[in-house]
């Protein structure tokens, strides 16, 4: 739901008030991202003491999809008669190079919306509206600049989330700096409001603590209200539907919104662990929004009288051609990659095991699988 947000968002007119709204869900999909990476890295023992295979393994959830997506986007272009080209004529070899770079690698992309083009040079300018030539229209996935916020994400959580103290502090200090922001004027407005990596941490760990604090506590209510899960995940998808019938201050609005997902998140867990055609459907999401520009871009090609005069079918076919992307890209490119993160998360605790060797006088430390589902592990 999150993704056809973004979806709907991006198709414009009078589909960006439906569901949660583009941004809305960017953030959310930030807290749900700290809930499921505090839940690998602190409640099973895959990386413990492999970080490196627990960024090998993200690179391997990210890249794949996202290059494929990349290289049809780059040949659609090339197709369409190279107005895409065009535009890196136009620009200053310091920001072809940028644009270039963090085409390839993702990381980056975040960052660029706080550049721009002045007197022909690369500049910080605060904001990608003030520049002479819109740097974004040089990304090939344009809404691929999350992933850079993602992965700056996934370079700190294994050094933050097993600790409390750690995760509070870092917590604090970046709902200080966007007070500060607010309070200063500047983070009132985009790319401030969403895209700047240090404010959006909080969400990350906020989403971290949800995993850490709830879960638990969830798992051990559910033992007495069996349908507790249903009814969470229930309250979700309504609230998606209805958030924008929420009449208050919208800033409020989705302040509250993060807060109840976060709250509700860890039953939608547990619920998508009963419910295989529930974990389906989820793994249609990720590809769904990194496909979705240029499944846009096609249809507006091919049926461009129908996106003028019949918007509604327009968004129907788009959405429909969307979910069908995505089920290609999962089955052709992410099943057999999820073979291979699989290996390297047996491959990670079986290292870990490894390293569990027996003490002095024969006594084995005790493994880490034993650790509490949810809670978290006190570093020294």
């Amino acid at each position: 739901m999150l993704a056809l947000s973004v979806v709907l968002d991006h198709l414009g007119g009078g589909n960006a008030d439906h569901l949660v709204g583009g941004r809305l869900a960017v953030q959310l999909f930030y807290v749900i991202s700290g809930f499921l990476i505090s839940y690998v890295l602190t409640a099973t023992d895959h990386y413990q003491g492999a970080v490196g295979k627990f960024y090998a393994n993200r690179f391997l959830r990210l890249f794949p999809i996202y290059l494929a997506v990349a290289a049809m986007t780059l040949l659609a272009h090339a197709l369409s008669g190279g107005a895409f080209f065009r535009f890196y004529e136009a620009l200053p070899f310091s920001a072809e190079l940028f644009l270039i770079l963090s085409n390839i690698f993702i990381m980056g992309q975040d960052w660029l919306m706080f550049f721009g083009i002045e007197h022909a040079t690369l500049a910080f300018t605060g904001s990608f509206a003030h520049s002479e030539v819109p740097l974004y229209h040089g990304l090939l996935v344009p809404q691929a600049w999350t992933l850079g916020v993602e992965m700056s994400f996934y370079l700190v959580a294994p050094f933050v989330l097993g600790s409390p103290r750690r995760l509070l502090a870092l917590l604090a200090a970046s709902l200080a700096l966007r007070g500060v922001l607010i309070a200063t004027g500047i983070g009132l407005s985009d790319p401030w409001t969403y895209r700047f990596f240090p404010t959006e941490l909080a969400l990350f760990l906020i989403g971290s603590l949800s995993h850490q604090v709830l879960l638990p506590r969830y798992r051990a209510w559910t033992q007495k209200a069996k349908r507790l899960p249903e009814l969470g995940t229930a309250l979700l998808v309504a609230y998606c539907i209805a958030h924008f019938s929420v009449g208050i201050n919208p800033t409020v609005r989705d302040g509250l919104a993060v807060l109840l997902f976060a709250a509700l998140l860890p039953l939608a867990f547990l619920f998508q662990s009963r419910h295989r055609l529930d974990k389906a459907i989820g793994e249609l999401s990720y590809p769904i929004y990194i496909c979705h520009s240029l499944v846009i871009m096609f249809f507006s090609w091919l049926l461009d009288e129908v996106n003028v005069h019949q918007p509604m079918l327009f968004s129907a076919l788009v959405i429909t051609g969307c979910i069908g992307f995505s089920a290609l890209l999962n089955g052709l490119i992410a099943d057999p990659v999820e073979r291979l993160r699989s290996r390297l998360r047996t491959d990670a605790r079986g290292a870990d095991d490894g390293a569990q060797a027996p003490a002095a006088g024969g006594r084995q430390r005790p493994a880490a699988a034993a650790q509490p589902l949810g809670s978290i592990r006190r570093v020294p």
